[in-house]
């Protein structure tokens, strides 16, 4: 302590090598739970709970895991055309799909935005965005409104998620 006293310029380069470090490691730890938002595994879900387990501000991982899951479904959706998807999975499964869609299309078109949406926002595996995005493209919904639909479903799972996390956070502190 008395030698930051009797040397005040190295001590201050020091306490500004040390913030800057700081800031790094937590700008990178933000960026890595923007990335993990966007990956189809993850999804908001596991940025969430990644970055609250890093100590970061909550409000922000909340607000960077949407931002993050939401941004790539327009994204899937073009990639999924520009791919052929449906016409690959009609290849596959042939008269198998088209009679199980044309089966279940009445009653599936009734509530179709409302079952897309809570298939979305069940914060369980297997049934995030991505899922949403590949269950909409095989029964040919309108792409505008699954967009929609699907980003409403991820951040009512991203918020299950939160408040599940900050709640697990207080009771096992």
């Amino acid at each position: 302590m008395f030698r930051y006293f009797v040397y005040p310029k190295r001590a201050l380069v020091s306490f500004i090598n040390r913030a800057l470090f700081l800031f790094e490691i937590m700008l990178t730890k933000y960026f890595i739970t923007f990335i993990l938002s966007g990956t189809p595994v993850s999804e908001c879900r596991g940025a969430i709970i990644y970055g609250l387990a890093n100590g970061l501000n909550p409000w922000l991982v909340l607000i960077l895991a949407i931002i993050g899951n939401i941004i790539v479904i327009p994204i899937t959706f073009w990639l999924l055309k520009l791919a052929h998807f449906r016409k690959i999975i009609f290849r596959l499964f042939k008269e198998r799909a088209v009679s199980k869609i044309k089966k279940y299309r009445k009653k599936f078109e009734l509530y179709e935005e409302l079952a897309l949406l809570f298939f979305v926002a069940i914060p369980l595996p297997v049934t995030g965005g991505f899922t949403g995005i590949l269950i909409s493209e095989i029964l040919d919904l309108n792409r505008k409104k699954a967009t929609v639909v699907i980003s409403i479903g991820v951040i009512l799972a991203a918020i299950i998620v939160f408040i599940g996390s900050e709640l697990g956070l207080l009771f096992f502190k």
